[in-house]
């Protein structure tokens, strides 16, 4: 592990682990880790909303940006024309992904942290916190957190299931078509764009499940936690805009 990773990511994640064991879970792993995703959640906050926002005026976009491709063939003049609606709608296609960029390092240290197991030893630990007297593994005394639960692997992936169901957008209805009407054929762009939703909405989770079970229950609570702070932030920013 370099030291550009151990000092912005690994030790900062591993400390306020630290801290939050012994200031406000009192030494239980299991409910820090639950802190410190919902910290994450809120500190993406902004730019959870601003991609929930795109993602909806995106839809509201549909019909115009078809209507684009058809009345502009070449298609200089039609990621013209598209670029000039996302201008007037105020949106970015790619403002999604900054949520991802941002908390990707933030996910793989904590991973790291939860793979490679917090301990008693000083080694990380900033000079002023104090040493942890104390860590508990079990969590509610029951799951193991270095060790595999199956239930929260399951937990894990069906999180991720709803949440990915509810976040796609619904299809359009199939238009009913005139005598000798041929029916319009799908562009590249939406084959690729209905492949991945479809990843998304059945792999991911599946995907999800297995590596939360590989790893370790910790890394499966972080998951269950995540989704469902995420479903419920979701609903609650799309009844914000829609009300607006």
């Amino acid at each position: 592990m370099s030291l550009l990773w151990n000092t912005i990511f690994y030790q900062p994640v591993y400390n306020i682990l630290i801290f939050i064991i012994n200031n406000i879970t009192f030494g239980d792993v299991g409910f820090a880790i639950i802190i410190i995703t919902i910290i994450i959640k809120f500190i993406l906050y902004p730019l959870t909303k601003k991609s929930i926002r795109s993602q909806i005026l995106m839809k509201k976009m549909e019909p115009e940006i078809k209507q684009i491709k058809k009345d502009f063939p070449n298609k200089e003049e039609q990621a013209k024309k598209t670029f000039e609606l996302y201008k007037k709608y105020g949106t970015n296609p790619f403002s999604g992904c900054l949520v991802v960029l941002f908390q990707l390092p933030v996910i793989f240290a904590l991973y790291y942290v939860i793979y490679k197991g917090l301990s008693l030893d000083v080694g990380p630990i900033y000079s002023f916190l104090s040493k942890p007297t104390v860590i508990h593994t079990n969590f509610l005394g029951v799951i193991e957190m270095g060790g595999k639960s199956i239930v929260l692997a399951i937990l894990a992936g069906a999180t991720q299931f709803i949440q990915g169901y509810l976040s796609s957008p619904i299809r359009p209805k199939v238009e009913v078509l005139k005598a000798g009407a041929e029916p319009e054929k799908s562009s590249f762009q939406d084959e690729l764009s209905n492949s991945m939703q479809t990843n998304v909405k059945y792999i991911l989770p599946i995907f999800i499940a297995f590596i939360s079970w590989k790893i370790s229950a910790a890394v499966a609570l972080y998951f269950v936690i995540s989704n469902i702070f995420t479903i419920v932030q979701e609903w609650y920013i799309r009844r914000t805009i829609d009300n607006k």
